[in-house]
């Protein structure tokens, strides 16, 4: 997908979120946040009053939430946000004719996406043992993202072999208070907290490969195949969010497949 049509199909998908996290209201009542936004961007122009009214201008009825939770596979990746500390978004999504385990109907591969602001996901993890006779060095709670941050994640459920490539997920994020918002791009999930837990940790770097394995260990809680996550300087505010893209994995017949997700949408309170 080009980078255009990435954001296009991204300023759709905030529309959704603009209207399942903003009730229809009556006149008298305080306008939405995204009406809010343009009235203040006006006059300056450039990429965030573009994308405001974007998303303004293709505002259409959302199609009715999936059924909760039509998959046992998707409890399961529900359940490994929330015990994570991620809050998951309204709905899930679903990969059309992309399983790769027997017997989902069409071939579909649900997923759900979340996020959760900093300070995350705060770990303890045991002292670095260093060298004998030398004492341990005890390490502070380790955090992927800061205040003012917002890490989101990406899991699908049913996808058991997973490509090396990690790229095609995105996340499109605006933060209604501070009118900012852009693009990222996910990386695979353990490489990704496990490189901003470490560069957000104070270690020296020549003791970080000592710390490597305890921090990945900490991290085992959460599935591994087909799960993205990215770190987004969101700052802090009411952040609405769309998480849309495809997966590359091995299909059933062993040949390499590419599978689109389609845009799930939520929002997430980052102190």
């Amino acid at each position: 997908m080009s980078r255009r049509l990435s954001r296009l199909a991204g300023a759709l998908a905030l529309s959704c979120a603009a209207l399942l996290a903003v009730p229809a209201t009556a006149a008298a009542e305080p306008a939405d946040p995204l009406a809010q936004a343009i009235a203040a961007l006006q006059g300056q122009g450039g990429a965030p009053l573009a994308a405001a009214n974007a998303i303004a201008d293709s505002r259409t009825p959302v199609a009715e939430e999936a059924s909760a939770d039509p998959f046992a596979a998707l409890n399961a990746a529900n359940k490994a946000l929330t015990d994570f500390g991620i809050t998951p978004f309204f709905y899930p999504t679903a990969a059309i004719n992309c399983a790769a385990t027997p017997g989902a109907p069409l071939g579909i591969v649900p997923g759900v996406a979340g996020g959760a602001g900093g300070p995350w996901p705060q770990l303890s993890v045991p002292p670095i043992a260093t060298f004998p006779g030398l004492p341990s060095i005890a390490v502070p709670e380790l955090d992927a993202v800061n205040k003012g941050e917002t890490m989101f994640a990406f899991v699908p459920a049913g996808i058991v072999n997973d490509s090396a490539n990690k790229s095609g997920m995105q996340v499109a994020w605006f933060n209604v208070n501070t009118l900012q918002g852009g693009f990222a791009d996910f990386g695979g999930l353990a490489t990704t907290l496990a490189e901003s837990i470490l560069d957000n940790s104070g270690i020296p770097a020549e003791l970080k490969e000592l710390a490597r394995p305890l921090v990945v260990n900490a991290l085992d809680a959460l599935p591994a195949a087909g799960a993205r996550a990215v770190p987004v300087d969101t700052g802090s505010g009411t952040v609405l969010a769309a998480v849309f893209g495809t997966v590359n994995h091995k299909a059933l017949d062993g040949t390499d497949k590419s599978c689109f997700f389609f845009p799930t949408v939520g929002l997430i309170n980052v102190a």
